[in-house]
């Protein structure tokens, strides 16, 4: 069966983003949703309806948040705070920081525009590079390279920001939705209002009522070295949340539990962060090997003129020799290229794998001067080009279906890591600790704690 028939547009699209461990979420998305279901159901059938309806309101709601927070808040602020500065959200600070850089991208978008007079992308692209150094029409006291780079970065911090505040609320929500189902069956113990001031009084002197403490011990957070990348890589900006939910989940674990959360906390950072780009490497390092080269995006893989188009970038990389020129002079290859034509294979299969960016609208397209080009992905892009090259004719079915396999042996992998590999240990963990007890051990205490004070009235 040749499997690039039975692939439509949109699941080639899906592969594409769950072969990018680099700087997609889709990878992180789809293996925190599967692990997120086998965790609640394995917390069901080992510790209990409690345990299981605390893991789903965690991981589900923490989940969506952790994934979905950041990109939705800073595409709020692109369509609304942008506009009324007068600011294109589409203009990469990369090509800021280096004057150098920045020339360069100048000189090549007015070359490109000297070629394409009525192509209005590039012509809206040089308008946004032209007013850079102009002050801005709104906060008269900014020029708009200043103004770029502070909305850029206090995007980054409000999104960043305003999603763990709300990471936050979930976990006390999920502890306090717990702590009122306890007082509710010890309610039925005794009258109501002798329990409730016997659990307000002694309960929050044993401290077992205080699951979430007020603002006064709460730590700023602080941003050292490196930055940059956190606030220009998507998947690293996440991990900024994601060491928030840790630090706060440690933080707030109830007696009994601290183990637990880190052992849980541990396998997510592994197999969310960690493993899932070294374990790519793994299937691509077998797939030369086996003469099935995968590094390539499947949206070239799986295009419908994918063997032509490797074939004529082939003969175009050879013939300018860019397989073995020094980046700068790379880089105005492609510049000239694309302004010469964007239609060109090897423009095509750039943006297809993620080294350019092309932009296109119902005029045309046009390659986006204001994203920075990524010199070095373009080198390996040329590399891989060339290797599926080699294997297109005789091999070109074993690696579509090897690439399949591997993407999806890589959330796999994460998948049952953290979704049952994962909660099965600390069920281990709790029997071995609590004399063969499966239960939640903080949910236990509570229970005991609080019925316990009950009888006593």
């Amino acid at each position: 069966m040749n499997v690039a028939k039975v692939l439509t547009t949109q699941s080639v699209n899906i592969l594409s983003g769950l072969a990018n461990n680099s700087d997609s979420i889709l990878p992180m998305a789809v293996k925190d949703t599967l692990s997120n279901c086998a965790i609640v159901a394995t917390y069901k059938k080992h510790g209990g309806k409690d345990d299981a309806r605390e893991r789903a309101i965690e991981e589900f709601g923490t989940g969506a948040l952790w994934l979905l927070g950041i990109p939705t808040i800073k595409k709020v602020i692109d369509k609304s705070v942008y506009p009324k500065l007068k600011l294109n959200p589409g203009l990469d600070l990369k090509i800021l920081k280096d004057n150098n850089e920045l020339n360069s991208v100048i000189k090549n978008t007015n070359e490109a525009l000297s070629k394409n007079p009525d192509n209005s992308l590039i012509k809206n692209m040089s308008d946004t590079l032209k007013t850079l150094n102009d002050k801005n029409p709104v906060l008269k006291h900014f020029t708009n390279k200043e103004l770029y780079k502070g909305a850029f970065i206090a995007k980054f911090a409000v999104s960043t920001i305003l999603s763990a505040i709300a990471l936050k609320k979930i976990i006390e929500y999920k502890q306090k939705s717990t702590q009122k189902r306890i007082e509710t069956e010890a309610k039925e113990l005794k009258k109501e209002n002798v329990i409730r001031n016997s659990i307000n009084k002694k309960v929050k002197e044993s401290n077992v009522y205080n699951i979430f403490k007020g603002s006064e011990d709460k730590k700023k957070l602080s941003f050292k070295g490196g930055l940059d990348l956190f606030m220009y890589n998507p998947i690293a900006n996440t991990s900024i949340l994601d060491g928030v939910i840790t630090l706060t989940r440690l933080k707030e674990a109830r007696k009994g539990e601290r183990k637990e959360v880190a052992l849980k906390e541990f396998f997510q950072i592994l197999f969310i962060y960690a493993i899932a780009k070294p374990t790519q490497k793994m299937f691509e390092f077998f797939g030369k090997k086996l003469n099935t080269p995968i590094e390539l995006d499947p949206k070239i893989l799986f295009s419908k003129d994918v063997k032509e188009n490797i074939k004529n970038s082939s003969e175009y990389i050879l013939k300018e020799g860019l397989n073995n020129i020094d980046e700068k002079t790379l880089k105005e290859k492609i510049y000239s290229l694309a302004s010469s034509d964007i239609t060109n294979p090897l423009i095509q299969l750039l943006d297809k794998n993620g080294a350019i960016s092309v932009v296109k609208n119902d005029k045309g397209e046009a390659l986006d001067y204001l994203k920075e080009l990524k010199t070095k992905d373009i080198k390996s892009t040329i590399g891989h080009i060339l290797s599926l090259n080699k294997n297109v004719d005789k091999n070109l079915k074993g690696v579509k279906a090897y690439k399949i396999f591997a993407i999806l042996a890589n959330v796999a992998i994460g998948a049952l890591a953290m979704g049952i590999l994962q909660p099965m240990v600390n069920i281990g963990m709790r029997k071995l600790l609590n004399n063969g007890d499966n239960r939640n051990p903080a949910i236990v205490h509570q229970e005991e704690q609080i019925k316990f004070m009950a009888k006593l009235q």
